[in-house]
């Protein structure tokens, strides 16, 4: 081949050489619209990493949800400085997972900062590519953006185990916690206590200012027991108007009894929302693990129990769980059901106790209480059936039917010709409370045909602790109706001289606590005769209780008393009785 012919063919060689390249080039151009387009097109970040140069490389849609630019985000290293601190280790250990153990690692999810400071969530699905050595050279694979769907999760857990109102974890999520404590307990010989917190007549302020004056209230409770918690002591919102406090790591009466004090000093502070100022008292229930207890259930049940104690014993009062207890709210319970029977087979009877002039011994009126004639256990007191009552709601119902038949018999005396005769009906503060407490008062005086004059409401001054505004304005609707108000059991735990001259009432009647030591203790003389005198400049009439003994009415009968009822006199009888005693 001559030299022009060699020449030729190296040329044409080379044409095609360049031809083919070119193609290539196109091909390569094309390819790389082509992934620029599925990109960009495509939800997720597509992103390459090459291990030897320390570079990645991501699609568009990356740099516009972190906001960074590409030379930002070039290095390993600034992609690392990135990685939430929380994250970081495990964003190493699914690198050392690809180039060790030669493992894809799919919907790996971890945070990364953007440009302006927030955290996105990205979910990661990687691969490794390896040289014929075996070493890895780069990788390559997926981001998707799953921030959103964090998000929403999180709300979900959210309403799952947090409490929507006060932001307290739930009864939920407690449940789960003192579960996973008792089964870890024979590995960490772990112990803890649960202190059930139960808010003393909170239906009212819901029933009274509405839900959301409530809610805030609450919400208020919430953040002074948070203000509280430590790495040892959380607090949860079990439902409604309770809450649960958990001590771990500790079941020693002194160290509880410590956390009690401090908790009822910042519950004592009072609450204001909405213009109005609210007292909020507790009653709390103790418990300790494993003595009272080994299961969540059986803990939570005597929690429970003990709260419902110190309901019994008053206000910010705790009681811690003992075996005793357990007997007490079995019959309890038997009460409880009991007592829907008892409305509707009308078990219940009213007794007459008289009130009596102190000067001249006439009988004026008479108290009327309540007694359960159980049809296996007999008379049941109200002291015992009384508290259950107000606890379940049935306290309305009895109320109702005791105001119906109290009118009716102070009618019944009227006709007799009894014309100033009254009936004393006792009033709790669940029923004074009551939206339309007035009206039924007022509908069941007309449907009785009773005269106002001759019903007279008690009603105990607890509730003027708690509801003081509100109780003033239900009393003062009733006198509008010229119906007479008598304040029960004066001088018994709330007494303050002062704030009665607030009530609108007609009578006081003095605590039996005071008369029945009043020969012997000089203090309730003292404090007997300053209440006679002082209901005296008010206006009001006073009633002495619990009178037994001669002396006792000297003493009244000397210090003008106007009236007094007791055992002196008689007994409560049932109506026959008590209209045969008067006749």
């Amino acid at each position: 081949m001559g030299i022009h012919e060699t020449s030729n063919v190296v040329d044409n060689n080379i044409e095609e050489t360049i031809k083919e390249l070119v193609r290539k080039q196109e091909e390569l151009k094309r390819s790389e619209e082509k992934y620029r387009i599925v990109a960009e097109a495509t939800k997720d970040i597509i992103w390459e990493g090459d291990l030897l140069k320390k570079k990645r490389y991501f699609s568009g849609k990356l740099y516009e949800i972190l906001g960074y630019t590409p030379e930002e985000l070039e290095d390993f290293q600034n992609w690392f400085d990135i990685v939430h601190p929380e994250d970081i280790h495990l964003v190493k250990e699914g690198i050392r997972l690809q180039i060790v153990d030669k493992i894809d690692v799919k919907a790996f999810e971890y945070r990364v900062k953007s440009k302006e400071g927030k955290y996105k969530w990205l979910s990661s699905s990687t691969k490794c590519e390896f040289n014929e050595n075996g070493e890895a050279v780069s990788t390559f694979g997926a981001f998707t953006d799953v921030t959103e769907l964090k998000e929403q999760q999180k709300k979900i857990q959210k309403l799952a185990y947090y409490d929507s109102v006060t932001g307290l974890p739930n009864r939920i999520m407690f449940s789960e916690v003192v579960t996973e404590i008792i089964e870890k307990e024979n590995i960490n010989k772990n112990k803890f206590s649960i202190i059930f917190m139960d808010l003393d007549n909170f239906k009212f302020i819901n029933d009274c200012y509405g839900h959301p004056v409530g809610d805030e209230l609450l919400l208020n409770i919430g953040k002074r027991l948070i203000a509280m918690d430590n790495t040892n002591i959380t607090s949860f919102r079990s439902g409604g108007d309770e809450f649960i406090i958990l001590i771990k790591k500790t079941n020693d009466r002194t160290e509880i009894e410590e956390y009690l004090e401090a908790l009822n000093s910042t519950m004592a502070k009072p609450f204001h929302i909405n213009e109005h100022m609210f007292y909020v008292t507790h009653s709390s229930g103790v418990v300790c693990y494993p003595r009272d207890g080994e299961s969540f259930q059986e803990l939570l049940k005597n929690a429970d129990t003990a709260m419902y104690r110190s309901k019994e014993l008053g206000r910010n009062t705790s009681s811690f769980y003992n075996e005793k207890m357990g007997e007490t709210a079995r019959e309890k319970a038997e009460i409880q059901g009991d007592l829907h029977r008892a409305i509707e087979n009308k078990e219940f009877q009213l007794y007459y106790q008289p009130i009596v002039d102190v000067q001249n011994g006439k009988i004026k009126g008479c108290e009327a209480l309540i007694r359960w004639i159980h049809p296996q256990k007999g008379i049941i007191s109200p002291g015992k059936f009384i508290p259950v009552a107000e606890e379940n709601g049935t306290i309305i119902r009895i109320g109702k039917w005791v105001l119906e038949s109290a009118c009716s018999f102070a009618k019944n005396m009227r006709d007799r010709g009894y014309i100033d005769f009254y009936v004393s009906i006792n009033v709790s503060s669940h029923q004074l409370l009551e939206q339309e407490f007035t009206k039924f008062v007022l509908d069941t005086f007309k449907e009785s045909g009773v005269n106002p004059n001759n019903i007279l409401i008690e009603i105990t001054e607890s509730v003027f602790i708690e509801y003081m505004d509100l109780a003033i304005c239900k009393l003062k609707e009733l006198k509008e109706h010229k119906i007479r108000i008598a304040l029960d059991d004066f001088g018994c735990g709330y007494s303050s001289l002062t704030y009665v001259r607030r009530l609108p009432i007609d009578i006081l009647k003095i605590d039996r606590s005071f008369i029945s030591d009043i020969e012997s203790l000089e203090d309730k003389k003292n404090m007997t005769n300053i209440i006679i005198l002082m209901a005296s400049q008010l206006g009001l009439k006073v009633i002495s209780e619990g009178v037994e003994e001669e002396y006792q009415l000297s003493y009244l009968k000397k210090h003008s008393c106007d009236m007094f009822q007791g055992y002196l006199v008689s007994k409560p009888l049932p109506e026959k009785e008590f209209i045969k005693l008067i006749l």
